[in-house]
């Protein structure tokens, strides 16, 4: 029997959420998680609920538009993709009940319980606790269209008495199926990394707060995959029309066309100004301490590790190497606001596609005089 028909085996009969969530995601040590209840090799970004709804509201602020309607349909075209690929299987018939796999799945990746309402001229599904009201309805949708083998329009509302509620409506139009897609830089994170031997540290105070939901140190988390994200991206830069607000000079990334380009500089700015308004305590002595500053606050999460360190001035000025990167835009942020905690001043971030890895410069945004 092999890992894979294991693993599957396994999550048959889980003994505890707390025990799927932590056989389904392994922590690697290239800094990522990867699941281990499919075949495709995908790396997977464990957000914290409240952190990626801070981050998504402010990609919409400094974008200037709203995208919860593009988010949704990444996530249905991901898990099309995903139920087309062989990644996992589709659900079968319109009794939610008997979706006994695609519910554990949910389970085990924080995003919420589901049942049906109503089942008539229209379906309505209701998700209780949802992690995230566009990715969920999305999930839904591309799940009951696996299931009927029928397209269908869909619209959700959300409300703190009735849950997050969608509204499915058979539709004959024919949308081919989802293409692979893979990053807009080199993707180092195929078959690179070893399962890591501190696995165990990575779920410290993993709770199960309700069937769908669990949390760690308090903080409700859920998966979000690689190439679910990657979608989004793509389903925002046809619309997209500069930066509206945010610090826009602050961020220069090498070989990215305009569109791109402004959609990374929204995302690693968001995910700065929200790493920096938790107030972290981060302490840089010497070049050598961002491979603890990394780990900390990006391979816990799964965003990523780095593998190598220069000093590039006497204030700061440091280039980072990337061993594998979820994304280069939310690191990136991530780590500028690493460093302006440890600095306290405003700092830039420059990230360049060298020899197959990415690197990360980091430096004061203005010229400290010697």
């Amino acid at each position: 029997m092999g890992l894979m028909e294991s693993i599957r085996n396994y999550f048959s009969t889980p003994s505890s959420l707390e025990e799927g969530v932590k056989e389904r995601w392994k922590a690697f040590d290239d800094g990522t998680y990867r699941d281990l209840s499919r075949d495709h090799d995908e790396i997977a970004w464990r957000a914290g609920g409240g952190w990626f709804e801070s981050w998504f509201q402010g990609l919409e602020q400094r974008t200037g538009q709203s995208l919860g309607r593009r988010l949704a349909h990444a996530a249905v075209e991901h898990e099309e993709y995903m139920m087309e690929s062989g990644g996992w299987d589709a659900p079968s018939g319109r009794d939610l009940a008997s979706w006994s796999r695609t519910i554990l799945r949910w389970e085990t990746s924080g995003f919420g319980r589901f049942r049906i309402l109503e089942d008539g001229d229209e379906t309505r599904i209701v998700v209780e606790q949802p992690a995230s009201g566009p990715i969920c309805s999305g999930l839904i949708t591309a799940a009951w269209e696996g299931a009927t083998s029928k397209r269908h329009r869909f619209l959700w509302s959300e409300s703190a008495g009735e849950g997050l509620v969608i509204t499915l409506t058979q539709d004959a139009a024919q949308i081919p199926g989802p293409k692979p897609l893979s990053p807009a830089w080199n993707d180092q994170s195929s078959g690179v990394g070893t399962m890591a031997e501190s696995n165990d540290e990575m779920w410290l105070d993993l709770r199960s707060d309700s069937p769908g939901q669990w949390s760690i140190m308090g903080e409700r988390m859920m998966f979000l995959p690689r190439d679910l994200i990657l979608r989004f991206e793509e389903y925002c830069l046809p619309y997209l029309d500069g930066i509206s607000e945010g610090r826009v000079e602050d961020y220069a990334w090498k070989g990215l066309d305009e569109k791109r380009s402004a959609w990374w500089t929204a995302a690693a700015d968001s995910a700065r100004e929200r790493f920096v308004a938790e107030g972290h305590h981060v302490l840089v002595r010497d070049s050598s301490d961002w491979g603890s500053i990394a780990r900390r606050h990006l391979s816990y999460h799964g965003l990523g590790g780095i593998e190598s360190m220069k000093q590039i001035d006497n204030h700061g000025g440091v280039i980072l190497g990337f061993s594998t990167v979820f994304h280069p835009a939310i690191a990136s942020g991530v780590l500028l606001g690493c460093w302006e905690r440890a600095y306290g001043r405003n700092g830039r971030a420059s990230i360049n596609f060298e020899g197959g890895r990415v690197t990360l410069d980091l430096l004061s945004s203005r010229e400290i005089a010697a």
